[in-house]
């Protein structure tokens, strides 16, 4: 088995691995909080007999962690993604244990290791766990790695009560994924995964000013600065940032992570600086940010007003419809929003029919048209600032099934993002690629695809496949279905699907407009390699106290 094993010096040897904890469909469900941990055969090399997580050495073939954590779990439970989910991650930390190996007889000189850890949490699928959140644990098939498995309480782990019959910091990858419930940090993650109004922009910030709250709470509690204190405080806060940026909504992870990683870049020079009243200074840093953040939506809507003035000029000059333009979009973007409002503003005779999807199954589409016509009425009523616009905007709103009667003499298909891959594929609401690829064909390729996005949006490098699905709540489409009468076999054959976003393959969008304006492809596989290395530079592998078992 090929691993990433390099030596040091002496009996020292640096090993990477994956730590995988299993959790209960609701983790938080019930009292005291459980894990499955399992207990290591006399087999293995290393901490034999310990309760452990799933683990082992990321190897060559590997392209990713997660790609080692799922190996693992298959190999040593037979568990897949038809039994469990990823739930949350870890940033990793770092720490050597100079007796980790043990030959084979039990006798020989033990070898040291310096291990990298990457924690992750799963959990079981909600078919696998019964009305008492209790874990069919029959679905697995333990591997000669470990004699059984049994359920922890999260508390005895975390409180040091059990850690001299476990494996080494087990603490510490217990840790680094689990969150204290009720802290201002669940409530934080709470807010951003079950927010589903609200686009990834307005997350993000949303995500920023969770952090503000976090060090207004650490002022409050904080009773000096001393530099020890600080480089604790920041270990702590860092730790909480990470959960925001990775684990608290995934599918929109693009925005904010990039949000809190410039954030977090910001802060940092305070915290080298080692200066007084840091907490302070740390606030003050986010609250500019938030501010900056509104700055760069604005300049969005001018580079799109920009763009519009340059394919209405492209227009021809015997054109019936010189100065106006047919656009299809769907859902409810408020970057889409914003750039529509700011185009009127910016050229008093410019016309638009907008045809909008009303988006099932929450219809944000009608939301859209709805907003956009209260806008209309502020204005004309005088109750809103701005030129009036309810003669010069003209809105349709259809169901999804009638994109094709939408598609025809349509100029441009407008789309947000919620992420866009290394490769410019753009992951937005569920019903884009049917509007993409209709309006495309309706209209033989003359309608253009653009994409309306900040830049922040754009993904650390990695295939499209490789992003998180999320599947929602089926009662938000069975509600308008009339199921009062259905079979008995109803539940046991139809399986009821509510993936929010799709992905748009590259080749199908014209162009990326964002603050800086239009992007290539190019461009954009750029940006991602340098939010890549920023996300490297601000969430670094933690380095913890080395273990003398």
């Amino acid at each position: 088995m090929a691993q990433k094993l390099s030596s040091l010096s002496g009996n020292l040897e640096r090993r990477a691995v994956v730590s995988v904890l299993l959790f209960p469909f609701h983790p938080y469900a019930s009292k005291p909080y459980r894990l499955l941990l399992f207990r290591r055969s006399n087999k293995v090399s290393t901490y034999r007999k310990k309760l452990a997580p799933i683990a082992g050495s990321i190897e060559v073939d590997d392209k990713t962690p997660l790609d080692a954590a799922w190996r693992e779990l298959g190999e040593e439970t037979g568990l897949g993604p038809q039994h469990i989910e990823l739930w949350r991650r870890g940033p990793g930390f770092e720490f050597t244990d100079e007796k980790a190996v043990s030959g084979s007889d039990g006798t020989s000189v033990k070898k040291g290791r310096i291990w990298t850890v990457h924690p992750f949490a799963f959990r079981m699928k909600q078919e696998f766990v019964d009305q008492n959140n209790n874990v069919d644990t029959s679905v697995m098939h333990l591997d000669w790695e470990h004699f059984n498995c049994e359920w922890n309480n999260v508390d005895d782990i975390l409180s040091g009560k059990i850690l001299d019959d476990c494996v080494p910091r087990l603490e510490i990858t217990l840790g680094q994924v689990w969150i204290e419930p009720g802290s201002l940090l669940h409530q934080a993650v709470e807010e951003l995964r079950l927010d589903h109004v609200h686009g990834a922009r307005e997350l993000a910030t949303m995500a920023v000013k969770s952090l503000i709250k976090m060090v207004e709470s650490d002022q409050q509690a904080s009773e000096n600065d001393s530099p020890e204190d600080i480089t604790r405080w920041w270990e702590s806060f860092r730790l909480k940032a990470f959960h925001l940026a990775v684990n608290a909504r995934p599918s929109m992870g693009a925005a904010i992570s990039s949000a809190v990683v410039t954030a977090l870049q910001d802060v940092k020079t305070h915290i080298n600086e080692g200066e007084q009243g840091v907490l302070h200074k740390v606030k003050e840093s986010l609250e500019r940010n938030v501010t900056k953040r509104g700055e760069i939506s604005k300049r969005v809507c001018e580079q799109f007003s920009t763009f519009l003035q340059e394919k209405l000029r492209g227009q021809a000059e015997s054109s019936k419809d010189k100065g106006s333009i047919k656009v299809l979009t769907l859902s409810s973007s408020s970057t889409i929003k914003a750039a529509i409002l700011h185009a009127l503003d910016a050229n008093p005779t410019l016309k638009i029919e907008l045809r909008i999807l009303e988006s099932r199954p929450l219809c944000e589409g009608v939301g859209f048209a709805k907003a956009l016509t209260d806008e209309a009425e502020k204005r004309r009523s005088g109750q809103a600032t701005g030129p009036t616009f309810h003669d010069r905007l003209r809105v349709v709103v259809a169901t999804d099934a009638s994109v094709g009667l939408l598609s025809r003499e349509v100029d441009l298909v407008l789309v947000g993002a919620d992420r866009i891959s290394e490769s410019g594929d753009v992951s937005n609401k569920t019903g884009s690629l049917p509007a993409v690829l209709t309006c495309k064909h309706i209209t033989n390729g003359s309608a253009n695809v653009v994409c309306i996005s900040e830049a922040e949006k754009i993904a650390p490098p990695g295939a499209a496949s490789e992003h998180p699905e999320e599947d929602n709540d089926q009662r938000e489409v069975v509600s308008g279905w009339n199921l009062s009468a259905t079979s008995p076999l109803w539940n046991e054959m139809v399986g009821v699907r509510n993936i929010y976003f799709e992905w748009i393959p590259a080749k199908y969008v014209d162009y990326y407009v964002c603050e800086d304006g239009a992007l290539s492809t190019e461009e954009i596989q750029q940006r991602s390699k340098q939010i890549s290395e920023l996300t490297a530079e601000v969430f670094p592998v933690f380095k913890v106290d080395d273990f003398h078992g």
